[in-house]
């Protein structure tokens, strides 16, 4: 599906051009291009190659999907690969990311992108109700959808910091096997985050240190607000990480504590059991004569005898303070 927006010199805005229409427009240095292109097909590939005359490494990178952003510079345009970061339509509680590839060129900008991204409608809004976004030029409306891009960073974030909150109240609570799971769950997705985040910050910066054209000089500080906010969140999620990597060794250090404890009750019953034991078994023996057999206070001597050497372990061991 292919979305277009025209601004022209004499401030009307126009939608829905067709392929002509285009290459018409980018003949038009007075004019401002806007070409938003989800899930590209054989005929915006086309014209991609022909009318915008990409590069074809650019129109495979449009295409195939893309370990890392990047940014690229060609004699006519500049190639950009960000990535959205979205909640998962089905499953809230996961994040996901779509790729989003731009290329700017003197008077037009074209977004591609395999899958729905919030930013780009709501400034896909913001165009139609004439907002200055466009009237700026190609670079200004760059910012603008990367600038949305990362806002839209900080609810996601801010979910996760909460999330992992929420778990080290619970560890130091009452740490279970569900606390485990979910610590290993928030340190996947934590670090899946800052996959995402800090290489974006990295192109930012190489378009603040490097001489680009196709980006004027007076919008270069809108860029460098971008990419204090992607430092900003890459902060915010790497103290999450600490917090996570900090969570996993007091909950070992916790149940260690807690094994511990148990092994100390457990060797306490075992001792106070052993002379007992010894007792029972020497009065369990089936030799025929034995003096105490035949006494008439035997049984409950050696049922108190038993009582007081209880007693007397017990006061032992907290007198040393094993309990």
């Amino acid at each position: 599906m292919r979305e277009t927006f025209l601004y022209q010199a004499d401030g009307r805005l126009k939608t829905e051009l067709t392929v002509e229409e285009i290459e018409q427009a980018l003949k038009d240095p007075g004019v401002m291009l806007w070409v938003d292109i989800n899930q590209p097909e054989d005929e915006d590939i086309d014209m991609l190659t022909n009318i915008f005359k990409l590069h074809p490494l650019t129109v495979e990178d449009c295409i195939m999907p893309n370990a890392r952003p990047k940014l690229e510079k060609f004699k006519d345009y500049l190639f950009l690969i960000m990535y959205a970061i979205e909640l998962h339509p089905e499953q809230e509680e996961e994040v996901r990311t779509v790729e989003l590839d731009f290329c700017l060129g003197k008077n037009y900008l074209v977004t591609v992108h395999s899958d729905y991204i919030g930013s780009l409608d709501t400034n896909k809004l913001r165009v139609k109700k004439e907002s200055p976004i466009i009237k700026q030029g190609a670079d200004f409306l760059l910012y603008a959808i990367i600038d949305s891009l990362v806002d839209s960073f900080f609810p996601i974030i801010k979910m996760f910091d909460d999330r992992v909150d929420d778990m080290s109240d619970d560890l130091f609570r009452e740490p279970t096997q569900k606390t485990l799971s979910k610590i290993y769950y928030l340190k996947n997705e934590i670090m899946f985050l800052r996959r995402a985040v800090a290489p974006q910050a990295d192109v930012i910066n190489l378009i603040l240190r490097s001489d680009l054209e196709l980006i004027k000089a007076v919008n270069l500080a809108y860029f460098r607000n971008i990419y204090d906010n992607l430092v900003r969140l890459n902060d915010i999620i790497g103290t999450s990480r600490d917090i996570i990597n900090g969570a996993l060794e007091a909950y070992v250090s916790v149940m260690s504590n807690r094994l511990n404890e148990i092994m100390k009750t457990l060797t306490v019953i075992a001792t106070i059991m052993m002379p007992l034991t010894l007792i029972a078994s020497i009065y369990g023996m089936n030799f025929r004569f034995m003096p105490e057999l035949d006494s008439k206070f035997a049984y409950p001597a050696i049922l108190g005898i038993m009582v007081v050497i209880a007693v007397a372990m017990l006061a032992y061991f907290k007198r040393k303070k094993w309990l």
